[in-house]
């Protein structure tokens, strides 16, 4: 009996791994009693294609030794490693066993570790539990249009990455491609615990108008590495441009101004701002135009550029605009001629006569009044001299710009009779001030005639007869020159003017009031 124990003995050391069988004929259970530290070992969660190991321990709590017969390990991805018993565990003894899971899959997994020995409670069991772990990245969105995105400025889109997965996530890398494109925020070496997410910026920077496309790709220790995601975009770009592109002024008197309109359009594809505008060369100036100044695609802007030379000669200088356009500063040239300042005012004719004028009545002559020179011309006061004149059409504090002509009236009317002379004479800022015209006139002493008319009677019973008188020939004779129905056949007309021609016709009246019509006409010529 002692060299069969010994033997069995030295059969019970076992493998690590499967059953081992240290000996296959039953034995009588003795006073050993084997227990376990642990009666379930939880591996927790594992990522496939890693391992991890715990140790059980055994301790013999009986009154005799204990023989070990085999050790068993179910369940796929568990393992035995080092520290299986050897065959036998003396009273009060403990053993420690080191078990390995290896998961081939994701998931949960389940096995059992068994101790068969002559203890009586053999065998004694532990159970194994554990989980195959797997990483698993999403991303959002899966592709991003950043839209139109001026040349010069910047698109971000936030892109969500999630852990979908039961283990951590390692970012391995996150590059871009695509012209303009790139990834901020998300470096190699990242970890993304299971169920949480992180963030990163995907950026569009367009260096040229235009459609563009990228994508960025991001590495991880996921099953689905890389991940893309798909961007694209189109660079806007302001443009500008001017007309006139140059602007010429020609000669311009000193002191006074000229000015050109100029339109400015946008024909890109994005907003045309101008943030500043300078003008250079001596007297040139803008007006209606405040910076910044934002001009939609498409759109036009107009503003004057001016030119008001202070000295005599040429001049050149420029419009430059700061804008968001490509060919920023843009520039417009200007060009001018400052000549010295004339102001000359001049009648359109030195005399104006009026010949013989009735006293009591009146007669109108006009002349015109020009500034010849190349600068505004301003009135000061207007003075007539000479009875009988007066002249309309030109008033203190009136300006005639360079070339300007105005109408100007003078008015005799002579009181008595006899020659008169006077003038019209300006004061001015032009350099032939005061400038003047002569005037001269004779009042006539106006001569009264008498016409005498006789008529034949009616046939008629009448109450008397009308006289009318007017100055054309067939009428209308707008004068009646009876104030009641006369009674004889005649009539004298006094206050007769010389060289008039006087037409007369005579109508008979009834006793009921009623006229007859007119008469044949008669002429008198007064001489």
């Amino acid at each position: 009996m002692i060299m069969l124990a010994a033997v069995i003995a030295i059969l019970g050391l076992s493998s690590c791994t499967g059953y081992t069988n240290a000996k296959t004929t039953s034995k009588t259970p003795g006073s050993g009693m084997l227990s376990a530290n642990l009666t379930t070992v939880s591996f927790g969660t594992v990522g496939v294609g890693k391992s991890t190991t715990q140790s059980v321990t055994v301790t013999n709590t009986g009154t005799s030794t204990v023989t070990i017969d085999q050790t068993a390990v179910t369940g796929t991805s568990f393992t035995t490693g080092a520290g299986t018993p050897s065959a036998t565990i003396a009273p009060g003894q403990s053993k420690t066993i080191q078990i390995q899971f290896a998961p081939l899959s994701p998931g949960s997994a389940a096995g059992g570790f068994t101790l068969t020995s002559n203890a009586s409670n053999s065998p004694l069991t532990v159970d194994l539990v554990g989980t195959g772990g797997q990483a698993g990245l999403a991303i959002s969105p899966a592709s991003f249009n950043f839209g139109s995105v001026q040349v010069g400025s910047t698109g971000s889109a936030t892109i969500t990455l999630t852990n979908s997965g039961n283990e951590s996530v390692s970012i391995t890398q996150a590059s871009a491609t695509g012209t303009g494109f790139s990834a901020n925020g998300l470096s190699s070496g990242a970890t993304i615990a299971a169920g949480q997410s992180t963030t990163f910026t995907a950026q569009f920077a367009p260096t040229t108008a235009g459609s563009a496309s990228g994508s960025i790709s991001v590495g991880s220790n996921a099953p689905n590495s890389p991940l893309t995601i798909a961007l694209s975009g189109s660079g806007s770009q302001a443009q500008i441009s001017a007309v006139p592109g140059t602007a010429g002024f020609g000669n311009v008197s000193t002191g006074t101004s000229n000015s050109q309109t100029i339109e400015l359009t946008n024909n890109g594809t994005a907003s045309l701002v101008i943030s500043g505008a300078t003008v250079s060369g001596a007297g040139f100036t803008i007006t209606g135009l405040s910076t910044p100044l934002t001009i939609p695609t498409g759109s036009n802007k107009t503003f004057n550029a001016v030119f008001t030379p202070t000295a005599a000669g040429a001049v050149t200088g420029s419009i430059s605009l700061t804008s968001n356009a490509p060919n920023s500063p843009f520039t417009i040239a200007l060009s001018g001629t400052g000549a010295a300042g004339t102001h000359v005012l001049a009648f359109s004719t030195a005399n104006l006569s009026f010949g013989s004028v009735n006293v009591g009545s009146n007669s109108d002559l006009s002349a015109a009044l020009t500034n010849t020179g190349n600068s505004s011309v301003t009135i000061s006061s207007a003075n007539i001299s000479g009875a009988g004149f007066t002249v309309s059409g030109i008033s203190s504090g009136e300006t005639l710009s360079a070339g300007q002509s105005i109408p100007v009236t003078v008015q005799f009317a002579p009181a008595t009779a006899g020659a008169v002379s006077g003038n019209v004479s300006l004061i001015s800022n032009a350099t032939n001030s005061p400038t003047a015209m002569t005037l001269s006139g004779t009042g006539a002493q106006q001569s009264t005639h008498t016409v005498g008319l006789t008529w034949t009677g009616s046939a008629s019973t009448v109450i008397g007869y009308n006289v009318y008188r007017g100055t054309v020939a067939g009428g209308p004779y707008g004068s009646k020159l009876t104030t009641s129905p006369v009674s004889l056949t005649q009539f004298t007309d006094t206050g007769l003017q010389s060289g008039q021609t006087y037409y007369y016709v005579v109508t008979a009246v009834d006793s009921d009031s009623v006229e007859s019509v007119f008469s044949n006409q008669a002429a008198a010529i007064i001489p």
